[in-house]
């Protein structure tokens, strides 16, 4: 036995450590290995792929510590070149720190680093720069000497939305930059590619979070986003398509699921390097030598194939360990259709998506539990609260008779409505319990996911509706208790006097404790 043992150690002493502990096949992810890196943004120079990424280097359970953006280089996306740090927050003069998401794009032989920083007191909150260089891998300097974007440019109830830009810059050299974080932002930029030309617009997008990729392919262009955690899950990524950057866009759904030990996932795209299409994001799966692990705040960069049907669909990628270190295995056929979301009641037309992100309810509202939705109520309620609910209701009092002609609600996101996921709308006085749509169950409603803004239902085909003054009411939506089906917006204190929200009956409360109401209009039967 003491030969035996002796043999084991000598040998094992004899082997090299590469067989030992055999390294992962170049490809494997994380493809990244040397530090934590997030926030992937890949450009393609003339058959070199280069990577730029933030650095993470937060310790324990502290917040995302990132101080400087990195850039590598590889010719086969399999083995990586580093070329250390590009450029570091502060350099920026009017910025103090955060090196968050940055993309690079090439224009013209210059090369425009657009950046996600924390600015100095001067303004609140994040801001994007814009630098610039000769060459991909830097040194890249402030090209402009002020922020590109300030939260005083984007008013919003949300103290951080100015945050990972994207931009594309199209075949007739018109360059788009989208950013944003709940609300997703467009503006065109100016062919000096440091300043904007013309508004900024708000594109209210289905379940949208943060992390947008605006690419294009074949004519058509697609915006690829981290989405769901405003739905109290971890991050996704979704995508949808449309004919040209202001849409319409139209929801494709998920391309592919959380990731592991990251609440966070951010995409990046490159099409055709080589005649293949490839899908970067991040992950918390990397443990390093030193026995540092991954996690919400120590990522990864990973690399999977990406493919699309003959219609332009990207497939759903399943995210591996394995990445592109094995072959590219294309799927025949199409991408399956997303579920079917059924029908709603023949007595209620839903219209939806009527209004992305409204500011003020159109027309003349008999009653209205906020005047300003987008402003007023900021917060995601779905069936998926806290431990779960199947109704969400908001009770209130007309000031004066109302024959209900119409009813709006500020809603959006979730997963719609199939067979497994009905949806009930419902009004009932309180006072007796009696349902007043329907046959006393309420109307059956189907409904398809949509970005934060209306979701209207007229009544013109219901029997009349007459809400008397004084009485009190229930406006309820009723479905699968935890199910994501869809989210209505409420606010953050008790803006509506009369009336309170619920979830099965329990009362409804904004993060801070305080009673919170579920945005809604509704419009007398002659209100056109």
């Amino acid at each position: 036995m003491t030969w035996v043992v002796r043999s084991v150690v000598l040998l094992c002493t004899a082997m090299p450590a590469a067989l030992l502990a055999a390294d992962p096949e170049p490809g494997a992810n994380p493809v990244l290995r040397d530090v934590f890196t997030a926030d992937p943004a890949p450009l393609v120079v003339d058959g070199t792929a280069y990577l730029y990424v933030g650095h993470d280097e937060a310790k324990g359970d502290d917040f995302f510590l990132m101080k400087e953006w990195l850039c590598y280089s590889s010719n086969d996306l399999r083995h990586w070149t580093a070329h250390g740090p590009i450029m570091k927050p502060t350099d920026f003069k009017w910025a103090v720190s955060s090196a968050w998401a940055a993309q690079v794009v090439r224009n013209k032989g210059r090369y425009y680093l657009y950046a996600t920083v924390k600015h100095d007191d001067k303004q609140p909150g994040m801001s994007i720069g814009v630098a610039v260089a000769d060459n991909p891998s830097g040194p890249f300097k402030d090209a402009r000497g002020s922020a590109l974007i300030t939260d005083a440019m984007t008013p919003s109830p949300y103290g951080w939305n100015d945050i990972d830009p994207t931009v594309f810059i199209d075949d007739d050299g018109t360059a788009w930059m989208a950013w944003g974080n709940p609300v997703l932002y467009l503006a065109r930029l100016k062919p000096n590619m440091t300043e904007l030309d013309g508004p900024i617009q708000k594109i209210a997008m289905p379940n949208y979070t943060e992390g947008p990729w605006l690419s294009k392919r074949k004519g058509i262009y697609y915006m690829t986003y981290a989405s769901m955690a405003h739905q109290n899950v971890w991050e996704r990524l979704s995508y949808a398509t449309a004919p040209n950057p202001l849409g319409p866009w139209t929801y494709q759904g998920e391309l592919t699921g959380q990731t592991p030990n990251s609440y966070t996932i951010h995409p990046g795209i490159i099409d055709g390097f080589k005649g293949q299409s490839y899908l970067f994001y991040h992950n918390g799966g990397l443990t390093m030598p030193d026995g540092q692990t991954g996690a919400g705040n120590r990522r990864s960069v990973t690399i999977d194939y990406l493919y699309y049907d003959a219609d332009g669909r990207m497939w759903p990628v399943t995210q591996s360990a394995a990445g592109i270190s094995t072959p590219p295995r294309p799927p025949a056929g199409k991408v399956p259709a997303p579920a079917d979301p059924g029908r709603s009641d023949p007595r209620v037309v839903v219209q939806q998506f009527a209004q992305g992100y409204p500011d003020t309810w159109p027309g003349r509202p008999a009653l209205a539990s906020v005047t300003r939705p987008f402003d007023q109520a900021p917060e995601p309620i779905g069936f998926n609260e806290g431990d779960g609910g199947s109704r969400l209701a908001q009770t209130f009092v007309p000031r004066a008779d109302i024959t209900l002609g119409r009813l709006s609600l500020y809603a959006g996101d979730g997963l719609g409505t199939d067979a497994a996921h009905p949806l009930l709308l419902s009004l009932r006085d309180v006072e007796t319990g009696t349902e007043l749509l329907g046959t006393g169950q309420g109307l059956a409603i189907a409904y398809r996911p949509q970005g934060a803004g209306l979701l209207s239902f007229d009544f013109s085909a219901h029997p009349p509706i007459v809400l008397r003054t004084g009485r009190r009411y229930a406006l309820a939506l009723q479905g699968q208790k935890g199910a994501m089906t869809l989210y209505l917006r409420t606010s953050r204190d008790d803006v509506y006097a009369d009336g309170e929200a619920s979830i099965d009956d329990r009362p409804l409360k904004d993060p801070q404790g305080r009673t919170a109401d579920i945005a809604f209009a509704l419009y007398a039967h002659d209100a056109r």
